[in-house]
């Protein structure tokens, strides 16, 4: 081929965005977690009037002090810490723990713990640290190239030309990061997204027994379409505590699950005789307690299948209410799915 002559136009345009994002919280308490403290005295007048009498009591002893001391376990979690936060931070990182504390809070530490009760306690660290990170990265880039042209050739030809090329690529990438230690505690019940796609929680709280160490946990709860997959151990027809749940007794609410599956097929069936017994707890408008059974919501089957989908669960000021650890499904008699989640909510 030999051109004779030609004509052509050429244009292109390219489009970049690149976004990151970096979030980084940390909290260390001694004592009480301050957060807590507010809403458990409201919701609680026995602990605020002892609080006032316990600090009146204590006036005459401002004067003493006593250690407060980590035991090696506690040290070794903190220098963990420590190392793990500097790889990530590239800072170096020092954690101030203050030995010498006021008398007044070992006299209210001594009055509450002789106050509780003294069966099925799991002993409080007294210190708490939670820390929270999250990046996320996203890139992407399009480039468009046009090319008009009219080409004659010697023998005669005329070529008339249209050529469009698009090329677009995106990359995105998330980290998270999630420490809790001392009393700084998540516990993981499972849930059914009857009507709904993921679960939510409110802004509303309440009093639950969730760990089952015989004390009211502060924890929030379902938005409405999910609700705790329960098992009323003694048919009284109430959730008392997290032991009638998924999850809280060992922190895998699938495994826990699974020791019903009487078939071994995989899922939780009318097979099984547990499915009968199974209940969805929620709450109505009102925040009274309603118990569903699996089949007034048309769920005919649960799958002990599932899969991490790490997602942070926030308040409307951002601060951690819990966390989605893993999902899985389930099948409604009509041939539907839903999904079914384990959460890690903060007590």
């Amino acid at each position: 081929m030999i051109i004779e002559n030609s004509w052509m136009e050429m244009s292109s345009a390219r489009t970049y965005r690149e976004e990151l994002i970096k979030e980084e919280s940390s909290r260390m308490w001694i004592g009480t977690d301050p957060s807590e403290s507010k809403q458990e005295q409201a919701k609680n007048p026995f602990l605020t009037q002892d609080s006032v009498e316990i600090s009146a009591a204590a006036e005459d002893a401002k004067k003493k002090e006593f250690r407060f001391e980590l035991n090696q376990e506690d040290k070794y979690k903190i220098s963990l810490l420590k190392s793990l936060l500097e790889v990530l931070t590239g800072k170096r990182i020092k954690f101030y723990l203050p030995v010498d504390m006021d008398a007044k809070i070992q006299d209210k530490v001594n009055c509450l713990s002789k106050n509780a009760p003294q069966q099925n306690i799991i002993q409080r660290a007294g210190w708490g640290f939670e820390y929270d990170y999250y990046q996320s990265h996203f890139e992407s880039e399009q480039t468009s190239f046009s090319a008009s042209a009219v080409v004659k050739t010697a023998d005669g030809r005329e070529i008339n030309i249209s050529l469009n090329l698009n090329m677009s690529r995106s990359f995105s990438s998330h980290t998270e990061l999630h420490i809790r230690a001392g009393d700084a505690q998540l516990a993981d019940p499972l849930v059914i997204n009857f009507d709904g796609p993921a679960a939510a929680l409110t802004e509303r709280s309440f009093e639950f027994d969730l760990d089952n160490d015989g004390e009211m946990d502060i924890m929030s709860f379902l938005n409405p379409g999910s609700g705790f997959l329960a098992l009323d151990l003694n048919g009284d027809g109430i959730i008392n505590d997290g032991r009638e749940l998924f999850g809280p007794r060992n922190g895998d609410g699938f495994a826990q699950l699974t020791e019903y599956d009487e078939d071994g097929n995989g899922w939780i069936d009318e097979n099984d005789a547990v499915f009968d017994r199974l209940r969805i707890w929620t709450k109505d408008s009102t925040g009274n307690d309603v118990l569903f059974g699996l089949g007034q919501k048309g769920i005919g089957a649960i799958c002990l299948t599932n899969i991490s989908t790490s997602f942070a669960l926030k308040n409307s000021n951002n601060e951690l209410n819990g966390q989605v650890i893993s999902s899985g499904m389930f099948l409604r008699e009509n041939g539907t799915a839903g999904t079914i989640q384990q959460i890690d909510l903060r007590i």
